[in-house]
């Protein structure tokens, strides 16, 4: 997989690094767009693996958050996308970070996370993401009356494409099925089209992401000159592994996986090398 296919203003941003770091982190943050939606689990080591190389830089950081959001790995995910805003100086994916603490169960949390979003950096898709985050955060604290205002008054504010309009009154045919209103939702769900297949996913060309790694093991064995007569160990395999993981509730809104990280390790927003890092508080 080629540098050059990352987008420009990405590659923009890895110029801090050497040059042999960065067309390999590049090359592994190729992988995880390409595999988002068909693989989010390998998409989500692909991306573990760049933070790892590249920990100060932004873009690298805020796709090792939605990566790790479309996994499941919520806390992590939290961690990723507070250090990529840090970095970038911008308020970046608000609608993320609610719905991983609603996934987390944390609900007074996402509702302050979404009241705390600057508006003047939200378009309308993050707006509308937000909406329902925040409608799904009121009907899973038991108002979903209030649910019902969110995502209907962001119904009558969105003016962006007509798959997140879709999505918006997906969302509010919920609330009404909720509220007891089964005809009105049923209606809704009619005009728009729930039944429609979607478009087969692109296939996708991957490597092996532990290439990378024994690549850097056997140099490493290199260097080290061993004696003569004595056989180089196989390179070790990464021991990096997946934490077990408990179902959780996912969102209205982007579409979580239904489990939640209860552990694991992540790079230290302030290392650019990965470390074990806590769960994410309130």
């Amino acid at each position: 997989m080629l540098p050059q296919n990352l987008e420009a203003s990405a590659r923009r941003e890895l110029r801090a690094l050497g040059r042999a770091n960065a067309e390999n982190v590049a090359r592994h943050l190729v992988m995880v767009q390409r595999l988002l939606d068909s693989d989010p689990e390998l998409a989500y080591q692909h991306a573990r693996y760049a933070a790892s190389h590249a920990g100060r830089v932004a873009v690298v950081r805020e796709s090792a958050g939605i990566a790790a959001y479309l996994s499941g790995h919520y806390n992590e995910a939290l961690r990723e996308i507070r250090a990529a805003r840090r970095l970038s100086g911008l308020d970046l994916h608000r609608a993320i970070e609610a719905d991983c603490e609603r996934a987390l169960g944390r609900y007074n949390q996402a509702l302050k996370v979404a009241q705390e979003a600057d508006p003047r950096q939200l378009d309308d898709l993050e707006e509308a993401e937000l909406a329902m985050v925040v409608s799904g955060v009121r009907h899973d604290m038991g108002q979903s009356e209030l649910g019902l205002v969110v995502i209907e008054e962001a119904i009558m504010m969105f003016r962006g494409d007509r798959e997140t309009l879709r999505r918006l009154h997906s969302v509010r045919a919920d609330r009404l099925e909720e509220l007891g209103r089964g005809d009105e939702a049923a209606k809704i769900r009619e005009r728009i089209g729930m039944g429609e297949d979607r478009e087969p996913a692109e296939a996708v060309e991957v490597y092996d992401i532990e290439d990378d790694y024994e690549e850097e093991q056997r140099a490493a064995s290199t260097a080290d000159a061993p004696r003569v007569g004595e056989e180089l160990s196989d390179a070790a395999e990464s021991s990096e592994t997946l934490d077990s993981t408990g179902p959780s509730e996912a969102s209205d809104a982007v579409g979580g996986d239904d489990t939640v990280e209860t552990s694991r390790e992540a790079v230290d927003p302030d290392d650019t090398t990965a470390a074990a890092a806590e769960p994410a508080g309130d």
